[in-house]
C-alpha cells in the first residue's frame, strides 16, 4: 500500500493547501491575473512578502509614516528597519522628496495605497528594488507585470470592502515568489530547505466565504464610487478640500482636508477627526526615532476629517 506523506494536514501534493483555498486562489488570480497566495491577514503577507523578496536582516525598507502599524511591524518581523518617508498630497509615498533625497540605498519599499488611493510607481525608480504593495485599502489595484520582484498585498478584515473577517492574499508574477510565500505560509515545510516558515494558512471557511464575497467586489466598488458623489454634491462648506477625482479611487474612506473648526465639521457632516497617530508618534517608535516630524504628515493631520461610509 502506497503512503502519502502528510504536512499540516494536508498532502505534500497539495501545494496551495484545503480545496475551498485553492479555489479561492484561483477565483482571485482571473481577477487580477498573477499568482495568488492566501493568507490568515494582511499583516501575515506583508511578513511573507518581505521574506520571499529577500529582505535580510539589518535591510533598510522605507515606508510612509502615516499608516496602520503593520505596515512597519512586519519590516521588523522581517528583521529589518523601517525607515519613515513622507507622504504626498494623495496621501501614499511622497515619490519626489524620495528622487530628490539622493541615490536609492533601501533594500526594498512598502507602499501604502492608503484610504483607497492608487500610488503610481515612477518610472525613474529602479525595477530591481521590490515594492512590497500594501493594498489594504485599495482592492481594485492590479498588479504591474513589468515589476516581477514586486509582491502585492489584499486584505479581508472584518471592516474592509470585502471580508472573511480576518485574511488576506498575496498576489505575485513568478512562480519563484509564489513558492517562497507559500514556504513561510506553510511552517516551511514545503519547496525549499532555507526559509523559516509560519503558521500563515487560510482556513477551509474563510476560504469559503471569500469566494462569496469576492463576487461582490466590483458592486461595492461601484456603490463606493456614487456614494462619494453624492456625498461631495452635498458638502458644499467652501473650506472644505477634497480629492474629486475618483476615477482610480477605491474610497475605502473619504478623507477631507479641512482649514477651519474640524469639530464641528466632523459633527456637521458625520464624520470624525484624523487618522491613526504617525508611526514615529507611537511609544514603541518614538524612543527610537526622537525628534522626527515630517512636515507634510504632520500638516494633514492638522486639518484631515474622514467620513467612513455608510454601505
Amino acid at each position: 500500500m502506497r503512503h502519502e506523506q502528510i504536512y499540516s494536514g494536508y498532502r505534500v501534493g497539495r501545494r496551495e493547501g484545503g480545496p475551498n483555498c485553492e479555489r479561492f486562489e484561483r477565483q482571485i488570480e482571473r481577477y487580477y491575473s498573477g499568482i495568488c497566495r492566501v493568507f490568515n491577514s494582511a499583516t501575515s503577507g506583508l511578513h511573507a512578502g518581505l521574506v520571499a523578496a529577500g529582505i535580510r536582516q539589518a535591510d533598510k525598507v522605507v515606508v510612509p509614516a502615516y499608516t496602520m502599524s503593520a505596515s512597519a511591524s512586519a519590516i521588523l518581523h522581517a528583521g529589518a528597519t523601517p525607515t519613515f518617508w513622507d507622504i504626498g498630497e494623495d496621501y501614499c509615498l511622497d515619490w519626489e522628496s524620495l528622487k530628490v533625497g539622493g541615490p536609492i540605498d533601501c533594500a526594498a519599499i512598502v507602499l501604502v495605497h492608503l484610504f483607497g488611493h492608487h500610488s503610481s510607481v515612477p518610472n525613474w525608480f529602479p525595477e530591481g528594488i521590490p515594492i512590497i504593495h500594501d493594498c489594504a485599502q485599495s482592492p481594485s489595484i492590479r498588479p504591474n507585470g513589468r515589476r516581477r520582484n514586486d509582491v502585492w498585498v489584499y486584505s479581508l478584515n472584518q471592516h474592509k470592502i470585502i471580508t472573511t473577517g480576518e485574511g488576506g492574499y498575496v498576489l505575485v508574477w513568478t512562480k519563484r515568489l509564489a513558492d517562497a510565500l507559500h514556504a513561510v505560509r506553510n511552517h516551511g515545510e514545503c519547496f525549499t530547505d532555507d526559509v523559516l516558515g509560519w503558521n500563515y494558512r487560510m482556513t477551509e471557511m474563510q476560504a469559503e466565504l471569500g469566494i462569496k464575497e469576492f463576487g461582490e467586489l466590483d458592486l461595492r466598488l461601484h456603490v463606493r464610487r456614487e456614494w462619494v458623489d453624492e456625498t461631495l454634491g452635498e458638502l458644499t462648506d467652501t473650506e472644505a478640500n477634497w480629492e474629486v477625482n475618483c476615477a482610480n479611487r477605491d474610497w475605502f474612506v473619504l478623507p477631507i482636508r479641512y482649514r477651519g473648526d474640524r469639530d464641528a465639521f466632523a459633527r456637521r457632516i458625520g464624520g470624525r477627526v484624523g487618522y491613526h497617530k504617525p508611526l514615529y508618534k507611537l511609544p514603541y517608535y518614538a524612543k527610537r526615532h526622537p525628534g522626527l516630524r515630517l512636515p507634510k504628515i504632520e500638516e494633514i493631520e492638522r486639518n484631515l476629517v474622514i467620513i467612513d461610509p455608510l454601505i
